[in-house]
């Protein structure tokens, strides 16, 4: 039988030149005049005419012209395709595989049965048929899609191989690609995967398609439910976060590609020829190399996936935060206490005091506490790690707070300092005994002193300071001095212990002291 192109050419030819023989034909059309002669013979039973041959499908002219082949009933059984197809959409591992299919098919009836050559034949002709991928095509600035090569990359420390994993993205309209080796694929991992592909992209795109992974998704399904540091991510940078459908690693086709041509083209050769001696510098030389891959040609394209960034998408991503993103550490919702202070590992930190017994969310990162009420952020505090301390921000406390707080070393050294030196010096003597700034005995000290002078010259004061740190005078004597310096004009300040009425001597007691 003649290829059907010949068929067609044969009728075609007979019908242009009618007075044609078979031999003229047969050397037009490049085939024997036997086959001519058969040929003009089945079209003329068939009334297969050039207009009608024009006009029908190469099967339906087959079937005009050789009735018999598309009547032919086979004797053989064909496999259950249907069962086969089902079985292939299993997981790997959990469907039968092609041998079983196969002699459950052929136990039915061995007679009727394809052999198994055949049989494997029938079912992959089937199965390729079936497995229809949609084109998908993206929109520049579009989408980011983002996964973890099955390949790991190492280096050395120490004389000791450390073995990481390679975060790799991929923009989807210019195929661009980025590639970061972190030590493990938690959710900090991902973040920080994420955070250095935008920052190397320039620009944020509409949404980042992830996988289903168990750092990044708590609860799969159409919307899934992400992890709290991915969706916060997803807010922080206005970008939607979106993960493919369970075991359809189709729907992310695209990196996937990316992350075999990172294997093939980087990290396999680089584990087999390269040494590294630190994550920094592994990092660098992946960085240097997906750069490479950036600039080649794409396949059947006579153009780089840098050109296509450069002209398409590069323009149409949305700008970076100004602020960086901070990873979620620990996240938790507490009741504020009358003491107005929310405890975070150990340490204590202050929130505005008019929540008080209102429920609050704490945000810890690695470096900041932050604390929201009705979705708005009331309080921000740098990360402390003094065990039993506290942190206190004077604005969140009361007015009576407020004024207490004031009652501290530099306080009352300020205060001094608008005095003179004596009593600045004097005021710091009292300090010199504790080591808290805000001890309230040396607070009640200093608050006695200040009581005291409250209607003296700053040149008095000063003399009673002088006599009192060259005599150690407490603060609780302080009184008798400034009694004396009453009676006494300023420059007759005794420089020894004093006399006055109220002192009496050894007279007074009738005794002998001579000893």
């Amino acid at each position: 039988m003649l290829k059907i192109k010949q068929i067609r050419e044969v009728i075609r030819t007979a019908f242009v030149m009618p007075n044609a023989s078979a031999n003229q034909i047969a050397k037009l059309t490049h085939c024997s005049h036997q086959s001519v002669g058969r040929i003009i013979k089945k079209a003329i039973l068939s009334d297969l005419t050039h207009p009608v041959a024009a006009a029908c499908s190469d099967s339906e002219i087959t079937q005009l012209l050789y009735p018999s082949l598309h009547d032919k009933v086979g004797s053989k059984r064909d496999p259950d395709y249907i069962e086969l197809y089902k079985q292939s959409l299993k997981a790997k591992g959990k469907g039968k595989s092609g041998t079983v299919s196969y002699l459950e098919y052929h136990a039915v009836d061995p007679e009727s049965a394809y052999s198994k050559t055949q049989h494997f034949y029938l079912a992959r002709k089937f199965l390729k048929k079936s497995r229809l991928a949609m084109r998908q095509q993206y929109v520049a600035g579009e989408v980011l899609f983002i996964d973890y090569a099955g390949t790991k990359a190492c280096y050395s420390n120490a004389g000791e191989t450390v073995w990481l994993k390679v975060f790799v993205a991929c923009l989807g309209a210019s195929k661009k690609l980025f590639a970061f080796a972190t030590a493990s694929e938690r959710t900090i991992d991902w973040l920080n995967g994420m955070t250095r592909a935008l920052d190397y992209f320039g620009g944020v795109p509409e949404f980042i398609s992830i996988d289903n992974a168990k750092a990044l998704v708590s609860k799969p399904g159409l919307v899934p439910v992400l992890i709290k540091n991915i969706e916060l991510f997803g807010e922080h940078h206005v970008c939607i976060i979106d993960a493919c459908r369970v075991g359809m690693p189709q729907d992310k086709a695209l990196v996937e590609l990316g992350v075999k041509f990172v294997k093939q083209r980087i990290l396999i050769p680089m584990n087999a020829d390269l040494t590294f001696h630190s994550i920094d510098e592994l990092n660098a030389h992946l960085a240097k190399e997906v750069e490479k891959l950036n600039n080649l040609p794409l396949q059947k394209l006579d153009v780089s996936r840098n050109q296509l960034f450069d002209e398409l998408e590069r323009s149409e991503l949305k700008k970076l935060p100004s602020i960086p993103f901070e990873a979620i550490c620990d996240f938790k919702t507490v009741k504020v206490p009358p003491t107005y202070h929310i405890l975070v590992d150990q340490h204590e930190y202050s929130v505005p005091h008019k929540l008080t017994q209102e429920a609050v969310n704490i945000f810890v990162t690695q470096t900041h506490v932050k604390v929201e009420y009705d979705n708005q952020l009331v309080a921000t505090h740098l990360r402390s790690d003094e065990k039993g301390g506290c942190t206190t921000l004077y604005e969140h406390m009361p007015a009576q707070h407020q004024a207490e707080s004031l009652k501290s070393k530099e306080e009352y050294v300020n205060w001094a300092q608008t005095v003179g030196s004596n009593t600045q010096l004097y005021v710091q003597e009292l300090y010199r005994e504790t080591k808290n700034p805000k001890s309230r005995a040396i607070g009640k000290q200093c608050q006695s002193l200040m009581k005291l002078f409250t209607d003296k010259e700053n040149t008095a004061i000063e003399k009673v300071c002088d006599y009192a740190l060259r005599n150690q005078i407490k603060p609780a004597e302080m009184r008798l001095v400034v009694s004396a310096i009453d009676d006494l004009e300023p420059e007759e300040v005794p420089t020894t212990l004093l006399v006055h009425k109220n002192i009496r001597g050894k007279g007074s007691y009738g005794g002998r002291y001579e000893n």
